[in-house]
Protein backbone atom coordinates (compact mmCIF):
# COMPACT_ATOMS: atom_id res chain seq x y z
CA UNK A 1 0.00 0.00 0.00
CA UNK A 2 2.75 2.16 0.82
CA UNK A 3 4.48 1.83 -2.68
CA UNK A 4 1.17 2.58 -4.24
CA UNK A 5 0.88 6.02 -2.66
CA UNK A 6 4.40 6.64 -3.30
CA UNK A 7 4.18 6.00 -7.21
CA UNK A 8 1.12 8.35 -6.81
CA UNK A 9 2.85 10.76 -5.31
CA UNK A 10 5.58 10.60 -7.66
CA UNK A 11 3.38 10.76 -10.52
CA UNK A 12 1.91 14.12 -9.13
CA UNK A 13 4.84 15.70 -8.60
CA UNK A 14 6.31 15.17 -12.13
CA UNK A 15 2.86 15.85 -13.53
CA UNK A 16 1.49 18.98 -11.57
CA UNK A 17 -1.17 20.56 -14.29
CA UNK A 18 -2.28 16.91 -15.37
CA UNK A 19 -2.90 15.73 -11.88
CA UNK A 20 -4.95 19.06 -11.11
CA UNK A 21 -7.74 18.27 -14.05
CA UNK A 22 -7.94 14.54 -13.63
CA UNK A 23 -8.73 15.17 -9.81
CA UNK A 24 -12.23 16.69 -10.32
CA UNK A 25 -12.97 13.65 -12.70
CA UNK A 26 -13.34 11.44 -9.26
CA UNK A 27 -15.23 13.96 -7.87
CA UNK A 28 -18.73 12.00 -9.30
CA UNK A 29 -17.76 8.88 -7.87
CA UNK A 30 -19.85 10.25 -4.43
CA UNK A 31 -22.83 9.80 -6.69
CA UNK A 32 -22.40 6.44 -7.47
CA UNK A 33 -23.14 5.01 -4.42
CA UNK A 34 -27.21 4.58 -4.97
CA UNK A 35 -29.92 4.21 -7.77
CA UNK A 36 -32.73 2.24 -6.49
CA UNK A 37 -36.29 3.94 -7.06
CA UNK A 38 -37.54 5.13 -3.91
CA UNK A 39 -41.61 5.85 -2.47
CA UNK A 40 -42.92 8.01 0.15
CA UNK A 41 -44.39 5.56 2.61
CA UNK A 42 -44.99 5.32 6.14
CA UNK A 43 -42.00 6.04 8.63
CA UNK A 44 -41.01 5.79 12.58
CA UNK A 45 -40.00 8.57 14.35
CA UNK A 46 -38.26 6.72 16.95
CA UNK A 47 -34.77 7.75 17.61
CA UNK A 48 -34.48 4.56 18.83
CA UNK A 49 -33.59 2.22 15.62
CA UNK A 50 -31.51 5.02 14.53
CA UNK A 51 -29.52 4.72 17.37
CA UNK A 52 -29.21 1.09 16.85
CA UNK A 53 -28.59 1.47 13.43
CA UNK A 54 -25.92 3.50 14.70
CA UNK A 55 -24.51 0.99 16.50
CA UNK A 56 -24.83 -1.95 13.78
CA UNK A 57 -22.68 0.04 11.47
CA UNK A 58 -20.22 0.68 13.72
CA UNK A 59 -17.11 -0.44 11.83
CA UNK A 60 -18.63 -0.54 8.13
CA UNK A 61 -17.03 1.01 5.30
CA UNK A 62 -19.98 1.84 3.64
CA UNK A 63 -23.90 2.06 4.84
CA UNK A 64 -26.83 2.54 2.81
CA UNK A 65 -30.78 2.62 2.43
CA UNK A 66 -33.51 1.60 0.78
CA UNK A 67 -36.95 1.45 0.53
CA UNK A 68 -38.97 -1.45 -0.21
CA UNK A 69 -41.17 -1.34 -3.19
CA UNK A 70 -43.32 -4.22 -3.50
CA UNK A 71 -44.20 -3.93 -7.22
CA UNK A 72 -40.77 -4.34 -8.55
CA UNK A 73 -38.04 -7.00 -8.71
CA UNK A 74 -36.75 -8.48 -5.79
CA UNK A 75 -32.87 -7.36 -5.38
CA UNK A 76 -30.23 -9.50 -6.42
CA UNK A 77 -28.81 -9.34 -3.08
CA UNK A 78 -31.69 -10.19 -1.26
CA UNK A 79 -32.02 -13.68 -3.79
CA UNK A 80 -28.51 -14.18 -3.40
CA UNK A 81 -28.75 -14.75 0.20
CA UNK A 82 -31.94 -16.43 -0.01
CA UNK A 83 -34.02 -19.08 -1.90
CA UNK A 84 -36.42 -17.02 -4.43
CA UNK A 85 -39.52 -18.05 -2.19
CA UNK A 86 -38.19 -16.43 1.04
CA UNK A 87 -36.67 -13.50 -0.66
CA UNK A 88 -40.06 -12.30 -2.40
CA UNK A 89 -41.87 -13.02 0.88
CA UNK A 90 -39.92 -11.16 2.73
CA UNK A 91 -40.29 -8.68 -0.07
CA UNK A 92 -43.62 -8.05 -0.32
CA UNK A 93 -44.24 -8.31 3.51
CA UNK A 94 -41.37 -5.93 3.83
CA UNK A 95 -43.20 -2.96 1.35
CA UNK A 96 -42.66 0.74 2.10
CA UNK A 97 -40.38 -0.43 5.10
CA UNK A 98 -36.50 0.32 4.82
CA UNK A 99 -33.24 -1.96 4.64
CA UNK A 100 -30.21 -1.37 4.48
CA UNK A 101 -27.03 -2.56 2.67
CA UNK A 102 -23.62 -2.63 3.88
CA UNK A 103 -20.26 -3.33 3.07
CA UNK A 104 -17.58 -4.56 5.68
CA UNK A 105 -14.14 -4.16 5.93
CA UNK A 106 -13.42 -6.82 3.23
CA UNK A 107 -15.64 -9.23 1.48
CA UNK A 108 -19.12 -8.87 0.11
CA UNK A 109 -21.75 -6.70 1.93
CA UNK A 110 -24.46 -7.80 3.86
CA UNK A 111 -27.98 -7.90 4.15
CA UNK A 112 -29.52 -5.53 7.07
CA UNK A 113 -33.74 -5.94 7.58
CA UNK A 114 -35.91 -4.76 10.06
CA UNK A 115 -38.01 -7.01 12.50
CA UNK A 116 -39.85 -9.48 10.25
CA UNK A 117 -42.62 -12.17 11.59
CA UNK A 118 -41.37 -14.30 7.92
CA UNK A 119 -39.44 -18.05 9.27
CA UNK A 120 -35.92 -17.23 7.47
CA UNK A 121 -34.20 -20.94 6.85
CA UNK A 122 -32.20 -22.86 9.25
CA UNK A 123 -29.92 -22.67 6.33
CA UNK A 124 -29.00 -19.30 6.73
CA UNK A 125 -28.28 -19.42 10.53
CA UNK A 126 -24.47 -19.51 10.36
CA UNK A 127 -24.81 -16.31 8.86
CA UNK A 128 -27.56 -14.21 10.45
CA UNK A 129 -27.15 -12.18 13.62
CA UNK A 130 -30.48 -10.81 15.56
CA UNK A 131 -29.33 -7.74 17.07
CA UNK A 132 -30.66 -4.65 18.71
CA UNK A 133 -34.17 -4.57 16.28
CA UNK A 134 -32.10 -5.88 13.18
CA UNK A 135 -31.61 -9.13 11.37
CA UNK A 136 -28.14 -9.09 9.51
CA UNK A 137 -27.34 -10.88 7.43
CA UNK A 138 -24.05 -11.91 6.21
CA UNK A 139 -22.38 -13.09 2.64
CA UNK A 140 -20.10 -15.57 3.94
CA UNK A 141 -19.11 -16.89 7.48
CA UNK A 142 -15.67 -15.55 8.55
CA UNK A 143 -17.72 -11.67 8.25
CA UNK A 144 -20.33 -12.57 10.62
CA UNK A 145 -17.94 -14.06 13.18
CA UNK A 146 -15.86 -10.93 13.00
CA UNK A 147 -18.76 -8.97 13.63
CA UNK A 148 -18.78 -10.99 16.95
CA UNK A 149 -15.69 -10.67 18.07
CA UNK A 150 -15.33 -6.68 17.63
CA UNK A 151 -16.21 -4.99 20.32
CA UNK A 152 -18.83 -2.23 20.56
CA UNK A 153 -19.30 0.41 23.08
CA UNK A 154 -22.95 1.02 24.07
CA UNK A 155 -22.24 4.92 25.34
CA UNK A 156 -21.32 6.30 21.23
CA UNK A 157 -22.56 9.86 21.40
CA UNK A 158 -22.88 10.64 17.93
CA UNK A 159 -22.09 14.53 16.92
CA UNK A 160 -25.30 16.64 15.50
CA UNK A 161 -24.54 15.66 12.15
CA UNK A 162 -23.87 11.72 12.43
CA UNK A 163 -27.18 11.66 14.32
CA UNK A 164 -28.80 13.46 10.97
CA UNK A 165 -27.00 11.14 8.78
CA UNK A 166 -28.92 7.94 10.82
CA UNK A 167 -32.04 9.81 10.60
CA UNK A 168 -31.26 10.14 6.51
CA UNK A 169 -30.37 6.65 6.65
CA UNK A 170 -33.99 5.45 9.01
CA UNK A 171 -36.29 7.32 6.98
CA UNK A 172 -35.71 6.78 3.24
CA UNK A 173 -32.46 6.76 0.50
CA UNK A 174 -29.37 7.77 1.85
CA UNK A 175 -25.75 6.79 1.50
CA UNK A 176 -23.05 7.21 4.84
CA UNK A 177 -19.59 6.26 3.60
CA UNK A 178 -16.15 6.09 4.88
CA UNK A 179 -12.60 6.61 3.12
CA UNK A 180 -12.13 2.88 2.68
CA UNK A 181 -15.62 3.00 0.25
CA UNK A 182 -14.17 6.16 -1.63
CA UNK A 183 -10.70 4.39 -2.18
CA UNK A 184 -12.44 1.73 -3.85
CA UNK A 185 -14.04 4.11 -6.42
CA UNK A 186 -11.08 6.91 -6.49
CA UNK A 187 -8.48 4.41 -6.28
CA UNK A 188 -4.92 6.27 -6.55
CA UNK A 189 -6.45 9.78 -7.11
CA UNK A 190 -7.98 9.44 -2.81
CA UNK A 191 -4.94 11.56 -1.57
CA UNK A 192 -6.92 14.22 -3.91
CA UNK A 193 -10.02 13.79 -2.16
CA UNK A 194 -9.52 14.14 1.37
CA UNK A 195 -11.92 16.73 1.59
CA UNK A 196 -14.59 14.13 0.88
CA UNK A 197 -12.99 11.05 2.64
CA UNK A 198 -16.07 11.20 5.24
CA UNK A 199 -19.83 11.81 4.35
CA UNK A 200 -23.49 11.17 4.04
CA UNK A 201 -26.66 11.79 1.72
CA UNK A 202 -29.82 12.10 1.60
CA UNK A 203 -30.89 11.01 -1.82
CA UNK A 204 -34.07 10.99 -3.83
CA UNK A 205 -35.11 10.52 -7.50
CA UNK A 206 -38.33 12.09 -8.79
CA UNK A 207 -38.54 11.01 -12.79
CA UNK A 208 -35.20 11.26 -14.08
CA UNK A 209 -33.37 13.85 -11.53
CA UNK A 210 -31.71 12.30 -8.64
CA UNK A 211 -30.92 14.86 -6.11
CA UNK A 212 -28.62 14.31 -3.14
CA UNK A 213 -27.71 16.76 -0.15
CA UNK A 214 -25.66 15.96 2.88
CA UNK A 215 -22.60 16.38 4.37
CA UNK A 216 -18.43 15.72 3.25
CA UNK A 217 -15.83 16.32 5.06
CA UNK A 218 -11.84 15.24 5.73
CA UNK A 219 -12.74 13.81 9.17
CA UNK A 220 -14.93 11.74 10.56
CA UNK A 221 -19.04 13.24 11.37
CA UNK A 222 -18.74 12.26 14.80
CA UNK A 223 -15.25 14.38 15.38
CA UNK A 224 -17.74 17.38 14.04
CA UNK A 225 -18.56 20.16 16.32
CA UNK A 226 -21.90 20.24 17.92
CA UNK A 227 -22.40 23.99 16.98
CA UNK A 228 -22.30 22.48 12.87
CA UNK A 229 -25.64 21.92 11.41
CA UNK A 230 -27.24 21.81 7.64
CA UNK A 231 -27.40 25.67 6.51
CA UNK A 232 -30.61 27.54 7.57
CA UNK A 233 -30.46 28.65 3.77
CA UNK A 234 -29.16 26.13 1.46
CA UNK A 235 -28.19 27.78 -1.98
CA UNK A 236 -29.41 26.94 -5.10
CA UNK A 237 -28.21 23.94 -7.40
CA UNK A 238 -28.01 25.68 -10.94
CA UNK A 239 -30.35 24.38 -13.16
CA UNK A 240 -29.57 21.05 -15.11
CA UNK A 241 -29.52 21.86 -19.23
CA UNK A 242 -29.00 18.13 -20.60
CA UNK A 243 -29.75 19.48 -24.12
CA UNK A 244 -26.86 22.40 -23.83
CA UNK A 245 -24.20 19.66 -25.80
CA UNK A 246 -24.80 18.06 -28.77
CA UNK A 247 -23.77 14.36 -28.19
CA UNK A 248 -20.91 12.21 -29.18
CA UNK A 249 -21.64 9.15 -31.10
CA UNK A 250 -19.89 5.74 -29.68
CA UNK A 251 -18.44 4.64 -32.74
CA UNK A 252 -16.98 7.93 -33.53
CA UNK A 253 -15.21 8.57 -30.19
CA UNK A 254 -13.90 5.01 -29.83
CA UNK A 255 -12.63 5.64 -33.17
CA UNK A 256 -10.82 8.91 -32.20
CA UNK A 257 -9.90 7.34 -28.76
CA UNK A 258 -7.60 4.96 -30.75
CA UNK A 259 -5.76 7.27 -32.82
CA UNK A 260 -5.42 10.20 -30.03
CA UNK A 261 -3.78 10.17 -26.25
CA UNK A 262 -5.38 11.58 -23.18
CA UNK A 263 -1.80 12.28 -21.86
CA UNK A 264 -2.90 11.49 -18.40
CA UNK A 265 -5.48 14.59 -18.91
CA UNK A 266 -9.31 14.75 -19.70
CA UNK A 267 -9.35 15.79 -23.28
CA UNK A 268 -12.05 15.78 -25.32
CA UNK A 269 -13.26 15.54 -28.94
CA UNK A 270 -17.02 16.00 -30.16
CA UNK A 271 -17.60 14.48 -33.82
CA UNK A 272 -20.14 15.84 -35.23
CA UNK A 273 -23.58 13.50 -34.30
CA UNK A 274 -24.39 13.64 -38.71
CA UNK A 275 -22.70 14.54 -41.73
CA UNK A 276 -24.95 17.09 -43.72
CA UNK A 277 -25.42 15.33 -47.44
CA UNK A 278 -23.80 16.76 -49.95
CA UNK A 279 -27.11 17.85 -51.86
CA UNK A 280 -28.39 19.48 -49.15
CA UNK A 281 -25.79 21.53 -47.56
CA UNK A 282 -26.28 22.90 -43.64
CA UNK A 283 -26.42 26.38 -43.54
CA UNK A 284 -27.21 26.73 -39.97
CA UNK A 285 -24.54 27.76 -37.32
CA UNK A 286 -24.07 24.81 -34.62
CA UNK A 287 -23.93 26.60 -31.23
CA UNK A 288 -20.90 26.09 -29.14
CA UNK A 289 -20.36 22.83 -27.13
CA UNK A 290 -20.92 23.25 -23.16
CA UNK A 291 -17.25 22.52 -21.19
CA UNK A 292 -16.97 18.92 -20.17
CA UNK A 293 -16.49 20.20 -16.55
CA UNK A 294 -16.29 23.49 -15.00
CA UNK A 295 -15.89 24.43 -11.62
CA UNK A 296 -15.35 27.92 -9.69
CA UNK A 297 -13.69 27.87 -6.16
CA UNK A 298 -14.07 30.71 -3.94
CA UNK A 299 -10.54 28.96 -2.43
CA UNK A 300 -8.00 26.63 -4.10
CA UNK A 301 -8.13 24.33 -1.39
CA UNK A 302 -11.04 22.41 -2.55
CA UNK A 303 -8.66 20.73 -5.25
CA UNK A 304 -5.05 22.02 -4.27
CA UNK A 305 -4.89 21.69 -0.63
CA UNK A 306 -4.38 18.08 -0.51
CA UNK A 307 -1.61 18.31 -2.74
CA UNK A 308 0.09 20.78 -1.13
CA UNK A 309 -0.56 19.60 2.46
CA UNK A 310 2.00 16.60 0.74
CA UNK A 311 5.92 17.17 1.94
CA UNK A 312 7.02 15.64 -1.46
CA UNK A 313 4.98 18.20 -3.15
CA UNK A 314 5.31 21.35 -1.12
CA UNK A 315 9.25 20.92 -0.68
CA UNK A 316 9.51 20.03 -4.44
CA UNK A 317 7.44 23.01 -5.61
CA UNK A 318 9.72 25.49 -3.17
CA UNK A 319 13.23 23.61 -3.70
CA UNK A 320 12.54 22.61 -7.65
CA UNK A 321 10.51 25.85 -8.96
CA UNK A 322 11.17 28.20 -6.33
CA UNK A 323 7.84 28.47 -4.66
CA UNK A 324 8.03 29.71 -1.11
CA UNK A 325 5.55 27.63 1.02
CA UNK A 326 3.95 31.35 1.95
CA UNK A 327 3.13 31.59 -1.52
CA UNK A 328 1.73 28.27 -1.81
CA UNK A 329 -0.81 29.38 1.58
CA UNK A 330 -1.41 32.10 -0.74
CA UNK A 331 -2.62 30.44 -3.91
CA UNK A 332 -4.69 27.82 -1.78
CA UNK A 333 -6.25 30.96 -0.56
CA UNK A 334 -7.23 31.88 -4.06
CA UNK A 335 -10.02 31.78 -6.04
CA UNK A 336 -9.87 29.33 -8.78
CA UNK A 337 -11.38 28.21 -12.09
CA UNK A 338 -11.22 25.57 -14.04
CA UNK A 339 -12.65 24.24 -17.42
CA UNK A 340 -12.06 21.15 -19.38
CA UNK A 341 -12.86 21.68 -23.21
CA UNK A 342 -13.58 20.19 -26.28
CA UNK A 343 -10.32 20.38 -29.06
CA UNK A 344 -11.25 19.46 -32.34
CA UNK A 345 -7.47 19.24 -33.61
CA UNK A 346 -3.99 17.79 -32.28
CA UNK A 347 -3.69 14.28 -30.92
CA UNK A 348 -5.78 14.95 -27.70
CA UNK A 349 -9.10 14.37 -27.14
CA UNK A 350 -9.90 17.78 -24.86
CA UNK A 351 -7.91 20.91 -23.33
CA UNK A 352 -8.16 21.76 -19.81
CA UNK A 353 -8.22 25.27 -18.56
CA UNK A 354 -7.05 26.54 -14.64
CA UNK A 355 -7.27 29.95 -13.75
CA UNK A 356 -5.80 30.89 -10.39
CA UNK A 357 -5.77 34.43 -9.06
CA UNK A 358 -2.70 35.83 -7.55
CA UNK A 359 -1.74 38.11 -5.15
CA UNK A 360 -0.99 41.67 -5.20
CA UNK A 361 2.98 41.25 -5.86
CA UNK A 362 3.18 38.84 -8.93
CA UNK A 363 6.98 39.07 -8.94
CA UNK A 364 7.69 35.62 -7.13
CA UNK A 365 5.43 33.97 -9.50
CA UNK A 366 6.65 34.91 -12.41
CA UNK A 367 10.32 33.91 -10.84
CA UNK A 368 8.57 30.07 -10.26
CA UNK A 369 7.18 30.25 -13.73
CA UNK A 370 10.99 31.13 -14.96
CA UNK A 371 11.99 28.05 -13.59
CA UNK A 372 9.40 26.03 -14.06
CA UNK A 373 10.05 26.70 -17.76
CA UNK A 374 13.96 25.72 -17.37
CA UNK A 375 13.26 22.52 -16.15
CA UNK A 376 10.70 22.13 -19.03
CA UNK A 377 13.63 22.82 -21.15
CA UNK A 378 16.36 20.69 -19.37
CA UNK A 379 13.34 17.55 -20.20
CA UNK A 380 13.49 18.46 -24.28
CA UNK A 381 10.72 20.77 -24.52
CA UNK A 382 10.07 23.84 -27.06
CA UNK A 383 9.49 26.56 -25.54
CA UNK A 384 7.69 29.33 -28.47
CA UNK A 385 5.60 32.90 -27.35
CA UNK A 386 2.60 34.05 -28.65
CA UNK A 387 0.93 37.34 -28.75
CA UNK A 388 -2.55 37.81 -27.23
CA UNK A 389 -5.56 39.46 -28.16
CA UNK A 390 -7.98 40.49 -26.17
CA UNK A 391 -11.84 40.26 -27.16
CA UNK A 392 -11.76 43.99 -27.95
CA UNK A 393 -8.84 43.97 -30.09
CA UNK A 394 -5.73 45.13 -27.93
CA UNK A 395 -2.91 43.70 -27.29
CA UNK A 396 -2.87 41.52 -24.32
CA UNK A 397 0.78 40.63 -23.66
CA UNK A 398 2.16 37.07 -24.56
CA UNK A 399 1.24 33.40 -23.88
CA UNK A 400 4.56 30.66 -23.12
CA UNK A 401 4.33 27.54 -25.16
CA UNK A 402 5.26 24.27 -24.43
CA UNK A 403 5.41 21.54 -27.38
CA UNK A 404 6.83 18.13 -27.41
CA UNK A 405 7.94 16.15 -30.82
CA UNK A 406 6.52 13.17 -31.29
CA UNK A 407 7.06 10.79 -34.73
CA UNK A 408 8.57 14.00 -36.34
CA UNK A 409 5.68 16.32 -34.99
CA UNK A 410 5.46 18.89 -32.66
CA UNK A 411 2.52 18.71 -30.56
CA UNK A 412 0.73 20.95 -28.02
CA UNK A 413 1.29 20.22 -24.77
CA UNK A 414 0.02 23.47 -23.08
CA UNK A 415 0.86 26.82 -22.00
CA UNK A 416 0.23 29.49 -19.14
CA UNK A 417 0.07 33.57 -19.39
CA UNK A 418 -0.57 36.23 -17.08
CA UNK A 419 -3.80 38.26 -17.79
CA UNK A 420 -2.81 41.38 -15.63
CA UNK A 421 -5.61 42.89 -13.14
CA UNK A 422 -8.12 45.20 -14.27
CA UNK A 423 -8.73 47.93 -11.50
CA UNK A 424 -12.48 49.08 -13.36
CA UNK A 425 -13.82 45.91 -13.35
CA UNK A 426 -12.22 45.11 -9.96
CA UNK A 427 -10.52 42.08 -11.06
CA UNK A 428 -7.11 41.11 -9.79
CA UNK A 429 -4.25 39.29 -11.59
CA UNK A 430 -4.29 35.79 -13.26
CA UNK A 431 -2.13 32.80 -13.76
CA UNK A 432 -4.13 30.81 -16.92
CA UNK A 433 -2.78 27.70 -17.04
CA UNK A 434 -3.78 24.89 -20.02
CA UNK A 435 -2.83 21.47 -20.93
CA UNK A 436 -3.54 20.50 -24.82
CA UNK A 437 -4.70 24.09 -25.66
CA UNK A 438 -3.65 26.93 -26.00
CA UNK A 439 -4.14 29.81 -23.42
CA UNK A 440 -5.72 33.09 -24.87
CA UNK A 441 -6.90 36.75 -23.27
CA UNK A 442 -10.54 36.14 -22.00
CA UNK A 443 -11.57 36.74 -19.17
CA UNK A 444 -12.64 33.65 -16.92
CA UNK A 445 -16.37 33.61 -17.13
CA UNK A 446 -18.48 29.83 -16.23
CA UNK A 447 -22.07 29.57 -17.54
CA UNK A 448 -23.51 31.10 -14.86
CA UNK A 449 -21.39 34.43 -16.44
CA UNK A 450 -19.13 35.09 -13.30
CA UNK A 451 -15.76 32.76 -12.75
CA UNK A 452 -16.79 33.19 -9.05
CA UNK A 453 -19.20 31.46 -6.87
CA UNK A 454 -22.03 33.43 -5.46
CA UNK A 455 -21.90 33.65 -1.54
CA UNK A 456 -22.79 31.63 0.47
CA UNK A 457 -21.35 28.81 -1.75
CA UNK A 458 -17.88 27.72 -1.81
CA UNK A 459 -17.59 25.92 -5.11
CA UNK A 460 -20.09 25.36 -8.22
CA UNK A 461 -19.38 21.96 -10.21
CA UNK A 462 -20.90 21.16 -13.39
CA UNK A 463 -20.29 18.12 -16.06
CA UNK A 464 -21.42 16.24 -18.78
CA UNK A 465 -20.90 12.63 -17.72
CA UNK A 466 -22.17 11.23 -20.87
CA UNK A 467 -19.86 12.97 -23.33
CA UNK A 468 -16.66 12.03 -21.10
CA UNK A 469 -18.12 8.39 -21.00
CA UNK A 470 -18.07 8.23 -24.56
CA UNK A 471 -14.55 9.65 -24.91
CA UNK A 472 -13.18 6.86 -22.28
CA UNK A 473 -12.49 9.33 -19.66
CA UNK A 474 -15.00 9.04 -17.07
CA UNK A 475 -14.06 5.80 -15.50
CA UNK A 476 -15.34 1.83 -15.79
CA UNK A 477 -15.87 1.68 -12.32
CA UNK A 478 -18.77 4.03 -12.19
CA UNK A 479 -22.26 2.77 -12.35
CA UNK A 480 -23.96 2.43 -16.30
CA UNK A 481 -26.80 5.68 -14.82
CA UNK A 482 -24.03 7.71 -14.17
CA UNK A 483 -22.19 7.33 -17.48
CA UNK A 484 -24.98 7.97 -19.64
CA UNK A 485 -26.35 11.18 -17.53
CA UNK A 486 -26.12 13.63 -19.66
CA UNK A 487 -25.54 16.42 -16.97
CA UNK A 488 -24.61 17.10 -13.53
CA UNK A 489 -24.35 19.99 -11.08
CA UNK A 490 -23.04 20.04 -7.68
CA UNK A 491 -21.94 23.06 -4.89
CA UNK A 492 -20.67 23.09 -1.48
CA UNK A 493 -21.37 25.65 0.99
CA UNK A 494 -20.52 26.20 4.75
CA UNK A 495 -22.07 24.59 7.39
CA UNK A 496 -24.23 26.79 10.26
CA UNK A 497 -22.35 27.81 12.78
CA UNK A 498 -18.66 28.04 10.53
CA UNK A 499 -16.31 29.56 12.48
CA UNK A 500 -13.57 29.82 9.98
CA UNK A 501 -13.39 29.73 5.89
CA UNK A 502 -11.32 26.44 6.07
CA UNK A 503 -14.21 23.78 8.45
CA UNK A 504 -13.38 20.14 7.78
CA UNK A 505 -16.68 19.41 7.06
CA UNK A 506 -19.17 21.20 3.90
CA UNK A 507 -22.87 20.99 2.92
CA UNK A 508 -23.08 19.46 -0.51
CA UNK A 509 -26.13 19.43 -2.73
CA UNK A 510 -26.54 18.13 -6.26
CA UNK A 511 -28.24 16.95 -9.23
CA UNK A 512 -27.91 14.37 -12.15
CA UNK A 513 -30.05 14.10 -14.90
CA UNK A 514 -30.25 10.30 -15.21
CA UNK A 515 -31.45 8.75 -18.88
Amino acid sequence: MKARVHDVLRWVRTQPLTSLAIAFLVVIPLTSLWLNDRRSGTESDSSTTADSLLHVSEGMQMVQSFRVDAAKPVPALWTKLFDPKTASELWQQLDEQIWWQAWPQEGDPLLILPETTVVLPSATAPLRREIEGFTLVFADLLNAVTFDQEARSSNIVPSPLEAQCFQYLKKGSAVLWTPAALASMAGPMLPLLQSASYGCFSLELKGKLLSWNGVVGSRPLRQASRRLAPPDQPAAIPSLNTTATQPVEPSSAKQSSSKKTTAKTPTSKTPSSKTPSSKEPSTKKTAPAAPLLEMSSSSSRSLLGAMLNRPLIRDGLEEDYGLPPTLQLELLDAPLFLKVIQVDQGPFLAGVQLDLQLPADTKRVVSALNSAGEKLKEGGLQRREKKLISPNGRPAGRAVLWFEKHDEKERLLGGWTLINADDAKKRPAQLRLTLATSPHAKASSSASGTALPPDPVQLVLSMQPNDLEQLGLLGSSWPRPVRMARQLNLILQPLAGSATRHEDWSWMRGQLAVP
